[in-house]
This record gives C-alpha cells, structure tokens and sequence, in this order.
C-alpha cells in the first residue's frame, strides 16, 4: 500500500463522493484512489462521511534582492512554503472552500522578499513561506523560513508550530561572507553562504509525497542564495523546485509554481541591485478510496 495511505476509515464512493478541482483516479497496490487536485482556490463539494488523505503545500516566498553599490552582499533565498501530509481526515457532507497560497513577490535591488500565502482546506492550514533577506537583513519567518545575508540570520521555519513540523530555518551566514544563504526547505534547512568565496548557500530540500498520482513527487523546497561581492555564482535551489540564486550581475530565478517552492536570491552588482525570483503557488490535494 502506498506511503501515507490507510485503507482503514477511507470510504468507497458507495457511501461517500466528492466533487471539485481536477479530478482524476489511479490505481496503486490493488487499490483505486480518486483525487481533488486544487492548483487555485476552489471549492471541494462533499456528500457523505467519511475520511480523506489531505496534502497541504503553502505558496513559497519570493528571494531577496541583491545589494547595490557599496552594499556588496547577494540576496537570500526564499523559504518554501509549509508542507502538511495528513492521512485519514475526516470530512462530512458540505462545501469546503479551498485556499491556495500564492507564492510571493521576488525583492527588487536591495530589498528583501515577500512571504508566501497560507493554503487551507478542511479546516486545516499550511503558513506561506518566509521571505529571502537582503543585505544586512534578516530572512522571515515562515512554513520554512527565509535565508539571512551579511550578518543577519535566517527566519525560523514551522511559524504553525505542527507537529510533525511543516518545514525549516532559512541559512546563516558566516563572519564575513556577502552571499546569500538558502532558504530553508520542508525536510532540512537552508545552507550558509561560503565564506571563502562569497557564493550563496543551496536551498533546503522538498518532501516526497504521492498522494496526487501514486508516484512521488518533491513538494516545497527552498531557494538559493544569490552570489556576493565577486562571487563566482548563486547557489541551487532545494529539490521540490527551488529557484536558482542568481549569479553576479544576475537575477535570481522564480520557484517553481505548484510545489510551494521559494525563489531565488538576486546576484550582487555594482551599481545595481538584480532582482529575485517569485516563490512559486502552493497546491492542495485531497484523496480517497474510490
């Protein structure tokens, strides 16, 4: 039986049918699951009782900035956004309304990120992404926290204090160093920038999950940070679709939408700051015994 599956409580549609989102069935392990598939907020219409597996993936932040003139710093990448798994939620006859977080917006030269929007449905709820720092600024708080740059630490994920947690802290950066740290990522935290050579810090990693097609897919990682003074370049985004920092003179890029990914932080220039990239839209998936 599939990761995150329990056949027990789950209802056949002989007692229990749902409408709504992009419907579609799979089969795994001699078993037929349908699946609600929300890419935008909609409405789930449910008429029965029963129990639901529910994945909750919030909308990533947008990266930081780099920094401008003297200000030699990179930006910092975005944190994803929360990722929840929840087996066996139950549901009784009513219309939910599913809310998809949008991902933030990327920080313009030398200004930090925006969060990332919560996604909810069944009354339960993911928390948007923290924002990706610039210069001298610390990275937010979040499902999975924003990276810091220059002196200035990460944000601190899991801002919905779940248990188990939805994601990470964002990067520190060492003494010194003038790229930006990864955000962080629902399964480990943003890397550090490098202190040696200026060059931003990888995103933290994704979650698996494979309640949308019987096959995993990586949800939710953070953004890279954005390279420094003469770095030699911007650091990857964390698997589950994180965006590229960017290098120097370079913009960082967006998270991938769909995956709750942060972006990417800007490179440094010099008379100029690069922009960073969006965090990408959650989703919502809700499942169940067909």
């Amino acid at each position: 039986m599939p990761l995150g599956a329990s056949r027990v409580g789950l209802m056949s549609t002989a007692s229990f049918s749902a409408s709504g989102g992009a419907e579609t069935t799979y089969d795994s392990g001699g078993v037929t699951y349908k699946v609600h598939t929300f890419t935008t907020t909609d409405d789930l219409i449910v008429e029965g009782v029963g129990n639901v597996d529910l994945l909750l993936v919030a909308g990533g932040a947008g990266g930081g900035g780099g920094s401008i003139l003297d200000y030699a710093g990179g930006g910092a990448g975005g944190g994803a956004g929360g990722f929840r798994a929840l087996a066996s939620t139950a549901v009784t006859t009513q219309t939910y309304t599913v809310t998809i977080g949008a991902g933030g917006a990327g920080g313009a030269g030398n200004t930090i990120g925006t969060n990332g929007g919560n996604s909810s449905a069944l009354g339960l709820s993911a928390t948007g992404g923290g924002y990706g720092g610039k210069w001298n600024n610390v990275g937010g708080p979040g499902g999975s926290g924003g990276g810091g740059t220059f002196e200035s630490n990460g944000g601190a994920g899991n801002a919905g204090s779940y248990d188990p947690v939805e994601g990470y802290d964002g990067g520190d950066p060492p003494a010194g160093s003038t790229g930006g740290c990864g955000g962080g990522g629902a399964s480990e935290e943003g890397a550090p920038s490098h202190a040696s050579n200026d060059r931003g810090g990888v995103g933290g990693d994704g979650v698996n999950n494979l309640y949308r097609t019987g096959a995993n897919v990586t949800y939710a990682g953070g953004g890279g940070g954005g390279a420094g003074d003469y770095g030699p370049s911007g650091a990857a985004g964390g698997a589950g679709g994180g965006g590229q920092g960017g290098d120097f003179g370079t913009l960082g890029q967006n998270g991938t939408d769909g995956l709750g990914a942060g972006g990417g932080g800007g490179g440094y220039k010099w008379s100029f700051g690069n922009s960073a990239g969006d965090g990408g839209d959650g989703i919502v998936v809700v499942r169940y015994i067909a």
